[in-house]
């Protein structure tokens, strides 16, 4: 059973619980509830009314022990969230560290950074532009001369 459908089936279960108790809790309040005990009573019972007292007796400890555990449950999740929301802020500086999370401060530690190395960046190509034109200037002068070199010794042979 993959745990999907294992959760899918205890959420069923749970939901199935608060609706037995709600249940009870409507019985229990019912007039019907209120006529029966009043024409049987209390403790007598004919035989028909004995059977009903004994599963009415068993339906209302099913209840008060459903009421008992389904007190603490919050019916929102605001209790929930609260107490995540603070579980959270007294871990959360373990919680960077171990997952590795960026803060606001780290974000503006890099957004400086980038901003400083794109005007190196800028800084080193307009330097490189120059340096390559006058590279290039001299480059073309070594040319001539070679080729200048070059004539000499092709006119000194013939």
């Amino acid at each position: 059973m993959e745990a999907l459908s294992l959760f899918a089936i205890l959420v069923l279960a749970g939901a199935i619980i608060v609706l037995l108790y709600y249940y009870m809790q409507d019985v229990r309040n019912s007039p019907f509830s209120r006529l029966q005990t009043q024409r049987y009573g209390a403790g007598e019972a004919s035989a028909a009314g004995g059977k009903m007292s004994g599963m009415t007796d068993k339906v209302y400890g099913v209840g008060e022990k459903l009421k008992g555990k389904v007190k603490d449950v919050p019916i929102s999740t605001d209790v929930f969230s609260a107490k995540i929301e603070a579980f959270l802020d007294d871990k959360s500086d373990q919680l960077i560290e171990d997952w590795e999370l960026a803060t606001k401060k780290d974000l503006v530690d890099v957004e400086k950074r980038y901003s400083k190395i794109s005007r190196d960046v800028d800084e080193l190509e307009s330097r490189f532009n120059e340096y390559r034109g006058s590279t290039n200037k001299k480059i073309e002068k070594i040319e001539e001369r070679l080729e200048k070199l070059e004539n000499l010794q092709v006119e000194k042979k013939s």
